[in-house]
């Protein structure tokens, strides 16, 4: 019954958000818009200078492609989670007893299922106008976005819980993002960091957003299978920064809310 509870609390809090989206006319038509133009204007530039992409046996418009849409359709589970953060939000927590992990789940779970359907028009896209190729394996790719995502969902709750306690910014999430948009491999292969300083492509292996855009590339590029050993031992090593920074999300968010209890700061957010 707990579970079901809480179950239905997320519902409910998705549903508020969607209705809320419906009402502005203009908030859809913008969402939508920008959606495609946004694969529209990278498929521009990645038609200009088609390459191949020997890492997963494919072109680089369909290796850009995948990276743009990881972008728009994964990553903004964190960006959810962080607009949502304010004071009236924070205060239910506090005072209805909603649980956190619960008030989480449920305040993010609308954006992102938005964001996984906008996925939709892009591939289209991608594929019938741009001419991407997409070698997919279906269980590999529905794995790799499962784990990708509970990465981005804990590093937006580390974020979160930081966010509360400082009421201005992250400095940590705020580096791992940066570093991640230049060197995770969304625009160009990590590879081509060695043209610069030989061995630079290492340093990108210690940064979550990598993993993410590899394991999904595989399985949308390659057809990678979870039988192949190098395509197991990618997955695994995506799986241990989920598994490990999953509970550490939870802690600090935690954290933060205790910290609010606790000083009473959080009308001064």
């Amino acid at each position: 019954m707990s579970l079901t509870g809480e179950a239905r609390k997320i519902v409910a809090l998705a549903r508020r958000d969607m209705f809320q989206w419906l009402s502005y006319r203009s908030q859809m038509f913008t969402t939508l818009a920008t959606a495609v133009l946004g694969i529209a204007s990278w498929g521009f530039i990645a038609t200009f200078r088609n390459v191949p992409i020997p890492e997963y046996n494919t072109d680089y418009v369909s290796f850009l492609m995948v990276g743009i849409i990881v972008s728009s359709g994964i990553l903004p589970l964190s960006k959810g989670l962080q607009r949502r953060l304010n004071p009236w939000t924070l205060e239910t927590i506090l005072m209805t007893g909603v649980k956190p992990i619960t008030f989480v789940v449920g305040i993010v779970s609308f954006t992102y299922l938005l964001a996984v359907a906008l996925m939709i028009p892009q591939l289209a896209l991608g594929i019938y106008i741009f001419g991407a190729v997409l070698n997919m394996n279906l269980l590999s790719l529905i794995l790799a976005i499962s784990i990708s995502s509970i990465i981005i969902f804990s590093l937006a709750m580390i974020s979160t819980g930081i966010r509360i306690v400082t009421k201005v910014s992250d400095p940590v999430s705020w580096a791992v993002t940066t570093a991640g948009s230049l060197f995770a491999g969304m625009l160009f292969p990590i590879s081509h960091l060695d043209s610069f300083i030989p061995g630079f492509s290492t340093f990108s292996w210690i940064l979550p957003h990598t993993w993410i855009f590899h394991i999904v590339r595989l399985s949308a590029l390659s057809r990678g299978s979870l039988l192949d050993p190098q395509v197991a031992l990618s997955f695994l090593g995506a799986s241990v920064f989920a598994i490990v920074m999953f509970p550490i999300g939870l802690y600090v968010f935690k954290w933060g809310i205790r910290r609010a209890k606790r000083d009473g700061t959080l009308g001064w957010y």
